[in-house]
């Protein structure tokens, strides 16, 4: 690596001032055995790297850097140009701490913290991300480190605090001894860092380990070497940490997002019959009081009004269904708009109202007239 600026000891890090993000997105993510990039696999309608860059747009960051690599074209094109992204290639993949030293330029004049996170986190929160920033600031080191203590630690690199609390090491998974890898608590892979402090240590990382990478995570024992403390803030909810590696990764990913999604809708005030069947990407929008039934896929620019039915399996794509409507079992609708109280039934619906869609009549009495309208009512 080329020689950076280095950080005193003792250097209080730089917390005034807005974040910057930093996403790391190079990987082939040769497990998932696709020619798509890991990035744009896909959870509930969603590309992996879409849900972290919502994620970090809740920081309100002044900039947002994407390292790409593996398919890096067609990384840029899904984000659309870019929309106030910088995009920075690290053309030969040498493990996270290279990825994140390929962006040293895009931030080399940046005094405020920057945030890292994968670009294959689909489950870290909004809140999640801003609770340790906050922490990161309030403790005013130059380096923190988000943990988890998860069931199963797996694989996971391990955190190893002195007797104080503060982060040591992290140690990972392939490097650990026997004893490194009892411990519990893992590095979750998210970090808060002031960028001066950041490259500095980068300058000074070797790739001494059994991958042979220049890893992200040694940043820590270089900057502790140097008098300085690290900060270990464990997160809430240890499933947030779940990154992407293969298909089985990505099905696991999306069954806990859609539980989210619906236990979400269900305090929202909308009625799933089956909530374990229904699927309800993150675009959609619900009114109150509509009815789901069983196994409802409801997709794209969805919007469900006050008191629609959407019967059993019934499929939806990009479609605009009005209060009190109703949707047939097993209809399959795209692209189109269900006026309020109208009745669709499983045939196409093509936007202006053909022939699979008809008005709801009033309800009759059993003399066969409408009921009359209350006295005084508008």
């Amino acid at each position: 690596m080329d020689t950076a600026e280095g950080l005193n000891p003792g250097t209080r890090a730089l917390s005034d001032g807005p974040p910057a993000a930093l996403i790391l997105a190079a990987g082939k993510g040769k497990r998932m055995r696709s020619r798509t990039p890991k990035v744009l696999h896909k959870v509930m309608g969603r590309t992996l790297l879409a849900y972290v860059l919502n994620a970090v747009q809740y920081l309100s960051p002044g900039k947002v850097v994407v390292v790409v690599g593996h398919g890096a074209e067609e990384v840029e094109r899904s984000l659309g140009g870019g929309r106030g992204v910088e995009f920075v290639v690290q053309r030969e993949l040498l493990g996270s701490g290279h990825a994140v030293w390929m962006a040293r330029e895009a931030l080399a004049d940046w005094r405020g913290p920057v945030v890292i996170l994968c670009g294959d986190m689909p489950l870290v929160s909004p809140q999640t991300v801003l609770d340790f920033l906050a922490a990161h600031r309030a403790l005013g080191v130059p380096l923190s480190v988000l943990t988890a203590e998860p069931d199963d630690p797996a694989a996971y690199g391990r955190v190893i605090r002195d007797r104080s609390g503060w982060l040591e090491r992290i140690v990972e998974f392939r490097d650990a001894d026997e004893a490194e890898r009892a411990v519990r608590e893992v590095n979750a892979g998210v970090y808060a860092a002031d960028p001066v402090a950041l490259f500095g240590a980068l300058e000074a990382v070797r790739p001494q380990n059994a991958q042979g990478e220049y890893y992200l995570t040694d940043v820590v024992s270089v900057l502790r070497s140097r008098g300085a403390l690290v900060s270990a803030v464990t997160g809430p909810d240890p499933r947030e940490i779940q990154g992407v590696n293969d298909r089985a990764d990505l099905a696991r990913c999306q069954e806990t997002l859609k539980h989210r999604i619906n236990e979400a809708w269900l305090r929202a005030g909308v009625t799933l019959h089956d909530p374990y069947s229904t699927y309800i990407e993150p675009s959609v929008r619900l009114e109150p009081d509509c009815v789901l039934g069983p196994g409802v896929v409801l997709s794209g620019q969805t919007r469900v009004g006050e008191g629609a039915v959407i019967g059993p399996y019934a499929v939806l794509t990009d479609v605009e269904v009005g209060a009190r409507a109703r949707v047939a079992p097993h209809a399959v609708l795209s692209g189109g708009r269900l006026p309020p109280g109208a009745l669709a039934g499983p045939g196409p619906l093509d936007g202006r109202g053909g022939p699979c869609i008809r008005r709801v009549p009033p309800q009759r009495r059993a003399g066969g007239r409408p009921p009359r309208r209350p006295r005084g009512a508008s």
